[in-house]
């Protein structure tokens, strides 16, 4: 009873969390005068030592047990519980060790998100932010964290754009003039002294950016050339999409102002002004008879109109003015902003720094530039010396970026403030929470998007020559499937055996035609059945065997290499230099792309790889390169793996995948890359695969290893390499 008194400051915790595995397993060679390695477990026990020498001894057992060093080979290994359960009572009682901050950017689907989730706006950083770069398997992973001056460019930009639409000015509406010169000319149009005249159906446009939705109000300047039996007639367009018409009445030097009223979507739009009548008599009588023109000196927009709505965002930011004041708002919104409180120093600041405007929701606005201009709002950034609450509010940013590519909403940010995220009931809890919100669809369109490969279908060119139903709307009704398939998993917790066998499918009348299925009509995927023996689960998905083949013809080796790693959770080393394509042909010419392959795979660079890989491409080669099946006689489907195993097309592929019992442990270790955003250490993927194994039945569900995954000591202790 020794470890009893371990310790004491930090609690009973401790003591309890280490002795099964100290007792059970450490001190038979750590204790006393001839204790291996020159560590006495059972020295600890004396009250009397500085607390600095017992943590300094604590961090290296920590260490090894991290490290997954002890024990020896030779010795039997302790139960994974007992392992994390120290490793738990470590982390507790020293925090995390002192490893360096851990970086990560919000990529920008965790941009769009948060700004979503936060403010309730719309802000496309996918389309105006430059690509993120792909680590390993996500670009969730720390290592596509950096940041190039055009970024920091566009953060500084977005956080004007984002404060101005969250907080819009209550002030009237404003005009913007746009003069003749400023205008875009197409078709029968130009400038002319200070004006465009506007002739066989000129127009007139400018690109203007909303600053939120609202009614606007477009006005055109200027006079026409009353010829003919009709006034010059104008027709007003937003985004070429007709508004309405209006008649000029007047000549020059008069003028007048057309106007018309619409309503659009904050962001950027064209508004533009044609002239529809063209008239033109060159032999009329009357001079002023003979042409009809319409000449523009300007456009104007008008607007917004209406007064600002009110929002969710408003309406709290509004509550916690009439609570704390201008203070307590600003503390509110840094928290919200930051995932965490703010420091004392940093409310000051912000203070300061807002105390500069005129008004109150312009100092606001202010300070809401500042907070998502700042590192604390674009990266993750968590100090390994971080304790109590710190620890939590990281712990909650964590699990929002893992579950819902986003930041922490007020439930779980209070639950990080009153402690009750260190109670593991409690983290159960909110992440079964969690992953019933709508949100947790981001697991499906963010994580299954990237470890599945469907993403890839924004690059796919299927040949149209040989493929001419592979245009873009397939390609979209694809991917809406393949969300709709690993939703219904997540959502309905099926078995995880069903992302294999499923019987069946999300398909519209396009997808259907594709499979060959009957009785689909219309646009959207729905669920339908499949007949018994055909494409159920991933292996029939057309979005994943178009990404893995060619344009012209599939690619067995690339199937072959997704499969492995995907499904299987292997490595496959990249080709050696020179061996990435099929050699020419010499004398003879292969009749088929099974034979290439085959004497491909005879050259001894290649041979370990494909012998591998190769078996698994041919089992799905009844399908064609964008997933359509192929007649039976026109294909071998028949494979044999290095271990004899052999498979008859993709029945007998989903049987082998089944066997080998695969699929778990790698879709798990694929969420622990996605959530911490590098890859398992050693000790670490062994733990993990074992409690996979060791996952009762009901729980081996897509939900079920997200749940497993949160739970880990890595997740738990981020970011302790």
């Amino acid at each position: 009873m020794w470890l009893a008194l371990l310790l004491p400051l930090a609690g009973d915790g401790l003591a309890a969390g280490l002795r099964p595995l100290v007792e059970g397993h450490c001190v038979e060679c750590h204790a006393g005068a001839e204790a291996k390695g020159e560590l006495d477990l059972a020295g600890l026990v004396g009250a009397e030592e500085a607390l600095a020498e017992r943590r300094e001894t604590l961090a290296a057992i920590r260490a090894v047990l991290r490290g997954d060093d002890m024990p020896p080979p030779r010795r039997p290994r302790p139960p994974v519980e007992l392992v994390e359960q120290a490793l738990a009572a470590l982390e507790q009682a020293l925090g995390p060790a002192a490893v360096g901050p851990e970086l990560r950017r919000l990529n920008r689907t965790r941009y769009e998100n948060a700004v979503r989730d936060l403010f309730g706006v719309a802000y496309p950083a996918r389309a105006l932010f430059p690509p993120d770069d792909v680590g390993a398997r996500f670009d969730s992973e720390a290592a596509s964290g950096g940041a190039s001056a055009l970024l920091v460019e566009r953060w500084v930009e977005a956080a004007e754009t984002i404060a101005a639409r969250a907080l819009p000015d209550e002030s009237a509406s404003e005009t913007r003039v746009f003069a003749a010169a400023e205008l875009d000319l197409e078709g029968g149009a130009g400038l002319r002294d200070g004006r465009v005249a506007l002739f066989s159906r000129g127009r007139v446009g400018v690109s203007v950016t909303l600053p939120r939705r609202s009614r606007y109000r477009l006005e055109l300047v200027g006079w026409g050339d009353l010829a003919g039996p009709e006034r010059p007639r104008i027709v007003f367009d937003l985004d070429r999409a007709k508004l309405g018409l209006r008649e000029l009445t007047r000549e020059a030097p008069a003028e007048e102002t057309l106007a018309l009223e619409f309503e659009a979507e904050a962001g950027a739009h064209e508004l533009g002004a044609s002239f529809v009548n063209d008239f033109f008599a060159p032999e009329h009588e009357d001079p002023g008879e003979r042409d009809r023109n319409a000449h523009v000196k300007a456009l104007a927009l008008v607007g917004p109109l209406d007064p600002p709505p009110e929002t969710a965002f408003t309406r709290a930011l509004a509550a916690e003015l009439g609570r704390g004041g201008l203070d307590g708002a600003l503390a509110w919104l840094g928290r919200r902003v930051w995932r965490r409180p703010l420091l004392a120093e940093e409310r000051e600041r912000l203070r300061a720094l807002s105390d500069e405007a005129d008004g109150q929701r312009t100092r606001l606005r202010t300070a809401l530039v500042a907070l998502l201009a700042s590192p604390h709002f674009l990266y993750e950034v968590e100090r390994p010396a971080a304790r109590g609450p710190e620890r939590a509010h990281a712990l909650a940013t964590r699990l929002a970026a893992f579950l819902w590519a986003s930041v922490p909403d007020e439930e779980l940010l209070d639950a990080a403030a009153r402690g009750a995220l260190a109670r593991p009931e409690e983290r159960e809890r909110q992440v079964r929470r969690m992953l019933r919100d709508a949100r947790a669809r981001a697991l499906v369109t963010e994580f299954g998007a990237q470890w599945l490969g469907w993403r890839r279908l924004e690059q796919a060119t299927p040949d149209r020559r040989r493929f001419p139903a592979a245009d873009a709307a397939l390609l979209d009704s694809m991917r809406q499937e393949c969300e709709a398939f690993l939703e219904a998993m997540l959502r309905e917790e099926r078995p995880l055996a069903e992302l294999l066998t499923a019987d069946f499918a999300f398909v519209d009348e396009r997808l259907a035609r594709l499979y060959g299925l009957e009785g689909v009509e219309g646009e959207g995927v729905r669920r339908v059945p499949l007949p018994e023996g055909t494409r159920g689960g991933l292996l029939g998905l057309a979005a994943l065997l178009t990404v893995t083949s060619n344009p012209t013809r599939t690619a067995p080796v690339k199937r072959g290499k997704w499969i492995a790693e995907t499904l299987m959770g292997r490595r496959v080393p990249p080709p050696p230099p020179g061996a990435g394509v099929l050699a020419e042909a010499a004398a003879t010419t292969p009749a088929t792309l099974r034979e290439e392959l085959e004497r491909h795979r005879a050259e001894p660079d290649c041979a370990v790889c494909h012998a591998e890989l190769d078996p698994l491409g041919f089992a799905l080669e009844g399908f064609d390169a964008i997933g359509g099946a192929r007649r039976a006689a026109d294909v071998d489907v028949r494979a044999e793996l290095p271990d004899g195993t052999l498979l008859d097309g993709v029945d007998g592929l989903r049987r082998h995948l089944l066997a080998s019992d695969a699929l778990a442990p790698a879709l798990a270790e694929a969420l622990f890359v996605y959530a911490l955003g590098r890859e398992p250490e050693p000790a670490e993927r062994r733990r993990l695969q074992a409690r996979v194994a060791a996952l009762p039945d009901e729980q081996r569900t897509f939900a079920g290893l997200v749940e497993l995954v949160a739970r880990q000591p890595a997740f738990l202790a981020s970011p302790v390499r």
